[in-house]
């Protein structure tokens, strides 16, 4: 809600005419943000001055008193009768809505029947100077304003007589978190303004130019693979990968979202706000390819799924049927036997720790299988965080993956699960953590295979040994290297 009105006095009580030319607009001091905070608390019906996003404060004075205060802060995520005003398809909102500014609080401190035209004309000064002003704060000027107001306290005059347009109502839900909404049965209006005779003409362009482009804000990454190739994986999860939501009201296939999650993670893109914003950056072509919902009565137009639908997606998906189509993907890509392949462990923050070993089924009755690994070596180190261990080639071929049960950590269980790996006639290398004994036994007379191991200092009785075993130079050892 933008406008509201509290009788208060004008010293010297100046007639209209006077008030509206002598009325001046600027931005608030630091050591004014109290102050404004304070009469919006106070004397505004909704006794809240926050703002989100990018946010400008204004007040209006005459002779030194302020007669009304505005705050002007990002716009609206989402708002069917501006975008349709703008002509903004779905993908175009998320990259173009930052050149909008909301008027998000508006009080003026005068009466109407003192001086009626006050509201209109602070709204013009305002809004005249605001596109600099964003301008200097920001990186880029804002092309159009935007407020809600609520039809059952106002009519929104004083932003008609400003030259504002309504464009209709909204449909009374309110954002509580990103793209979630409740809805609150409180429809506002929405009013709009162009600020410039060409603003509406670059809003609705096919492309933005270069100085529009928000400063702030990296544009998502171009999709990693030419469109002719996008079928072979998304053939490949289609063939593999089982659907695990409710088919009714399925919009988004699991073998689509999935393509489009692991073409945004190879583009760079970090979680599901990052692969939503990837997904919005893709051409109708590409989604066509990927098989996107198309849109009812737009031929040739894709829908791509939302962060909330590759959220759901992500918490049912069952991670070794997804390995399991990753590995068989990429020998199919690459069927070529390796020569070498690379252990390497990463931690995935705000991820759950896998099962306890002890939680794992196993046949009941059946012994503990025996681990060389001294005890001392098998104690948690990332027990409340998921560790995957990639075993994957020198081209970043995925052969397996592991996850480090939370009982124990990431070099006990390499170990244990290199018995279970077929690397005959591999060169395996890994960290300077798995140089045992019971590792380089079980790769040499129990797999066939080779290893490349590190030792350093943090294994110092080993490191002591070899020093004191091996007397000549063994390059590449840099420390011993002529």
């Amino acid at each position: 809600m933008s406008v509201h009105l509290f009788d208060c006095a004008v010293t010297g009580t100046p007639s209209e005419p006077t008030l509206l030319e002598e009325v001046t607009v600027r931005l608030i001091k630091d050591s004014e943000r109290e102050r404004f905070d304070e009469e919006l608390v106070s004397k505004h019906y909704l006794k809240n001055a926050n703002a989100v996003g990018r946010v400008l404060r204004y007040v209006a004075e005459y002779s030194g008193q302020w007669v009304a205060l505005l705050t002007f802060n990002s716009a609206a995520y989402h708002l069917k009768p501006r975008d349709q005003w703008l002509c903004w398809a779905a993908a175009q909102v998320p990259q173009r809505r930052h050149l909008i500014a909301q008027n998000s609080r508006f009080l003026v401190l005068a009466a109407p029947g003192k001086w009626p035209n006050l509201a209109s004309r602070v709204l013009k000064v305002a809004c005249a100077r605001l596109p600099k002003d964003w301008q200097q704060h920001y990186g880029y000027a804002v092309l159009a304003v935007e407020t809600f107001v609520d039809p059952q306290r106002f009519r929104g005059t004083c932003y008609k007589a400003a030259g504002w347009e309504v464009l209709g109502t909204t449909q009374g839900n309110g954002r509580n978190w990103q793209d979630f909404y409740t809805g609150c049965r409180h429809p506002k209006e929405v009013w709009v303004h162009p600020l410039g005779a060409t603003a509406l003409e670059q809003l609705r362009a096919a492309e933005l130019s270069a100085d529009l482009v928000d400063p702030a804000r990296p544009q998502p990454p171009a999709c990693p693979v030419a469109t002719t190739e996008l079928t072979n994986l998304h053939q490949y999860f289609r063939s593999y990968m089982k659907e695990p939501r409710k088919r009714k009201g399925l919009r988004h296939k699991v073998a689509t979202c999935l393509t489009i999650i692991a073409l945004a993670t190879v583009a760079g893109c970090k979680g599901p706000h990052g692969i939503a914003e990837f997904a919005s950056g893709l051409n109708h072509a590409q989604r066509r390819c990927l098989r996107c919902w198309p849109r009812r009565g737009r031929p040739r137009e894709y829908d791509v799924p939302c962060e909330r639908t590759i959220r759901r997606l992500l918490k049912r998906i069952d991670p070794e049927e997804l390995k399991a189509a990753l590995v068989g993907w990429m020998e199919q890509e690459d069927p070529t036997r390796p020569k070498v392949i690379h252990a390497d462990g990463k931690v995935l923050k705000n991820a759950e720790p896998a099962p306890a070993r002890c939680a794992t089924t196993k046949p009941v009755g059946q012994p503990e299988e025996p681990c060389e690994i001294p005890e001392q070596l098998q104690k948690p180190k990332a027990d409340k965080a998921l560790t995957l261990v990639n075993f994957q080639t020198t081209e970043q071929r995925l052969i397996d993956q592991i996850a480090v049960p939370s009982d124990t950590n990431e070099e006990a269980a390499v170990a244990a699960h290199l018995a279970k790996m077929d690397l005959a006639g591999i060169c395996l290398t890994t960290d300077a953590a798995h140089l045992t004994k019971a590792n380089c036994r079980q790769l040499t007379q129990n797999n066939g295979a080779e290893f490349l191991l590190f030792l350093k200092a943090n294994q110092p009785t080993a490191l002591a040994k070899a020093e004191q075993l091996l007397l000549g130079k063994v390059p590449p050892s840099g420390q011993h290297a002529g």
